[in-house]
């Protein structure tokens, strides 16, 4: 009960702490295996990132074959714990040199970061009731209890491959929910920090200017609304920028390609729009470095088929698993079990819209000044890197904004993009700051991105220190007794038996003694033919017995505390917000039906607010 309801303060802030040593050991190994001097090139920041997707790749390794349950993380963190500690051993304590090589002059920047981290520990803002509890706080549970996550009838499961879930387990294995957000909120940081300190050998860390984009970095505050990706997309995305950046200036080109479509996997493994963002920066890099160096063309093709091959190596655990649980690889690009009823893209067909929402979010406040970082770029040649990551950048945020033209508020879609601008801004700084005849255009663009939104950077860290001085007074939004609810109502279902779970607190249920499946968007996403819609009751009782379901968990649909509350959405599909009032009639119709079933299938019965079904034979 301890994940669910106990919030520890302590354990989880050294836990974290050990997770990040983990992720350096495993760069570490990284490094060593590329060559002898990449490692002090690399910095501690880069390697970390190294660090995030060697787990990530073999976490979903043994995602596939069920094996990533919470003893596994933890073996994970150990042994990149015992090879970072073997790495520092041979390379000896530091000297007097070695002291003095310390980045003294970014104190203020570590002090930030540290008041940042020790907040983020115990910070529970923007956790949204129907994204969270209802779906990624499940996956966690799940992948912790059982080893892997498929979901075959979960819309938001459907949308992500899974490495940000596996990214939250890392720190949730030995922590609360109450501290879900350790990875994000927490860690994120310090090794954003890390990759532009060690960026080119430490040269930012000796500049004023360094410095200065170092606390803008850090500072600047993430538009979120959920526990979902935003952090952990800039620092992999940065990290991919970084790995590029120094390949140009090591032998060891073919590797550290290797390396990148390692990185770009990791980072197509958090959101679909990563995806677009990852390939997008590998392929105009490789394209431009063809131009620019004019390869011949089997060299060209040998170094596409390294960082290539890695990506799609590395990614396929991921893709196996989506295709398992989904029926898609790569989604949006493959539809896979996306039922075509549920269509948001045909919402509004309006060309107009589309195209006049993407000239929107350039202009949006927040973004604008993101944009303007460009003009600080290096020439090509020099800066082809930072060109290759921002201009991805660009064109997906593009994309995400012309295809999300309905979306139901006017955060949305900033808080999409945000990282991958950001991530693309600071690139180009970071180079623009150690290039003689660009170092005053980025002082000019790094001071407008900073009095942009001076308020909400001040407020930001505001909520760290506000949640770091009441970390005892922070509980989870429900009491112990519903914990004993959900386990009491699913001790109605014999063990091993497979089950549909429609409630608030999905993850408060015990998913190693049942396969269960939860689902958070009624037609959203359904093995063919699909969930019925509009359809008699005895056709979904026949579609999920097809499946192997033969119990269902559901929660009082006019007790539900939000998503499942049926009058909730019958005000929704009265509403003005396009895409909420298109969800509306599929709500309304799975609770009627539901409702219909419970009438003439056996109820196993009520415990609290959920009602246990059985089909009759």
């Amino acid at each position: 009960m301890e994940r669910y309801f106990d919030f520890s303060y302590a354990g989880a802030f050294f836990w974290g702490i050990a997770v990040l040593f983990g992720f350096i050991g495993w760069g570490r190994l990284v490094a060593q295996l590329v060559s002898k001097e990449t490692a002090p090139k690399a910095g501690w920041g880069l390697q970390a990132v190294w660090g995030m997707a060697v787990y990530l790749f073999v976490g979903g390794t043994l995602a596939v074959f069920g094996a990533c349950g919470e003893l596994a993380i933890t073996l994970l963190i150990g042994i990149g714990l015992s090879i970072m500690a073997w790495t520092t051993v041979r390379g000896g304590w530091p000297g007097k040199a070695s002291l003095a090589a310390l980045p003294w002059m970014a104190w203020p920047a570590f002090a930030v970061v540290a008041l940042q981290y020790a907040g983020g520990v115990c910070w529970q803002g923007n956790v949204n009731a129907c994204d969270d509890f209802a779906a990624y706080f499940n996956y966690c549970e799940k992948l912790l209890a059982s080893g892997s996550f498929d979901d075959p009838l979960s819309w938001r499961r459907l949308a992500s491959l899974g490495g940000h879930t596996l990214l939250q387990c890392s720190t949730l294995s030995k922590s609360s929910y109450g501290n879900i957000q350790l990875f994000e909120l927490g860690l994120c940081p310090v090794i954003l920090l890390g990759l532009l300190l060690g960026f080119r050998g430490g040269a930012l860390r000796r500049s004023p200017l360094g410095v200065f984009i170092a606390l803008l970095a850090v500072t600047t505050p993430i538009l979120r609304v959920n526990t979902s990706s935003h952090s952990t997309g800039l620092v992999l995305l940065l990290g991919l920028f970084a790995t590029l950046d120094l390949m140009e200036r090591t032998d060891s080109r073919r590797r550290l390609l290797v390396v990148a479509g390692l990185v770009g996997a990791a980072l197509c493994s958090l959101r679909a729009q990563d995806v677009a963002a990852a390939g997008g920066t590998l392929g105009i890099f490789w394209l431009a470095s063809w131009i620019r160096d004019r390869l011949p063309p089997k060299q060209a093709l040998l170094e596409a088929a390294c960082w290539g091959g890695a990506l799609f190596v590395a990614l396929l655990p991921w893709m196996i698993m989506g295709i398992r649980s989904n029926g898609s690889p790569l989604f949006p690009l493959f539809p896979g079990d996306n039922s075509l009823a549920f269509n948001p893209q045909g919402i509004d067909g309006s060309l107009y819209a589309k195209l006049n929402f993407p000239l929107k979010m350039i202009v949006e406040p927040m973004l604008l000044p993101l944009l303007l970082c460009l003009m600080a770029a290096p020439e090509w040649r020099q800066g082809l890197a930072a060109r290759a990551v921002s201009i991805a950048a660009v064109l997906t945020s593009l994309l995400l904004a012309y295809g999300l033209s309905m979306a139901p508020d006017d955060m949305t879609v900033p808080r999409y993009v945000q990282p991958l601008l950001l991530a693309g801004a600071l690139a180009i700084l970071a180079t623009a700051a150690v290039s003689p005849r660009r170092r005053m255009a980025a002082w000019a663009l790094g001071v407008v991105l900073l009095l942009s939104n001076i308020h909400d950077r001040g407020r930001d860290l505001m909520y760290h220190y506000m949640a770091l001085a009441h970390p005892s007074k922070l509980v989870m939004p429900y009491p112990k007794t519903v914990i004993a609810d959900y386990r009491e109502a699913q001790l109605l279902i014999p063990e091993g038996r497979r089950a549909l779970i429609c409630g608030d607190f999905p993850f408060l249920f015990d998913h190693a003694r049942n396969p269960l499946w939860n689902i958070d968007l009624p037609g959203g996403a359904s093995p063919a033919p699909g969930l019925p819609y509009k359809k008699p009751p005895e056709e979904m009782k026949r579609y999920l017995r097809k499946l192997g379901i033969e119990y269902v968990i559901f929660v009082d649909f006019a007790e539900s505390m939000q998503l499942y509350n049926r009058a909730e959405w019958q005000k929704t599909a009265q509403g003005d917000v396009p895409l909420w009032k298109h969800q509306a009639p599929f709500y309304l119709d799975f609770f009627d039906t539901v409702d219909r079933l419970s009438t003439t299938e056996t109820v196993l019965g009520k415990v609290g607010k959920l009602t246990v079904l059985q089909f009759k034979p």
